[in-house]
């Protein structure tokens, strides 16, 4: 009995970890293509996500960004940290605004892979609008330790995915320049 008590008690508190994946690194790729962009400055003002995400994985609990961020903030905090690397960043000029149309990661696909589906639909001040998508896949793993806490280190280098599909998407000059 005492075994059975110790075992649903260690469940219990395994089920209550929060992952949090770590603060988002710049990608000198995702720069290097800003930087080639003539004419665009502006900046990312907010990102609205659907409802439906659930960002719990398996029994381990949440996966939530550093420093307090929502889901939102941490990739619109992402895209402008990109911009400001490039010297593309301005308040003084277009903004980006946009919902996050699909959000939604696995971390056991094919027993040890995991995945980041994220989707974007930008809205420029200039009028233009934009669809983005990626799919970003990953090695989690089989226990759930391991498998949640890859897929939460895996949120950053989806995101920096998700910009670079951005940033080379063929109208995402049009979004960014002043009108």
């Amino acid at each position: 009995m005492k075994k059975v008590v110790l075992a649903v008690s260690l469940l219990a508190l395994s089920a209550c970890s929060t992952m949090q994946p770590p603060r988002y690194a710049i990608s000198v790729d995702n720069v290097q293509t800003l930087k080639q962009l003539s004419e665009i400055n502006g900046e990312f003002a907010s990102l609205n996500q659907p409802a439906s995400f659930s960002s719990n994985c398996r029994l381990m609990g949440p996966i939530e960004p550093a420093d307090g961020l929502s889901i939102p903030q941490f990739i619109t905090k992402a895209f402008n940290d990109e911009l400001k690397m490039a010297d593309k960043y301005s308040k003084d000029t277009v903004k980006i605004t946009g919902d996050i149309t699909k959000i939604e990661f696995s971390s056991i696909t094919g027993l040890t892979n995991g995945y980041w589906d994220i989707g974007l639909s930008l809205k420029s001040s200039n009028g233009t609008e934009l669809e983005v998508s990626n799919k970003y896949s990953f090695k989690s793993g089989f226990d759930a330790i391991t498998a949640c806490n890859a897929t939460a280190d895996a949120l950053s280098p989806a995101v920096q995915d998700l910009i670079k599909a951005t940033f080379s998407h063929p109208d995402f000059a049009n979004l960014m320049k002043q009108s």
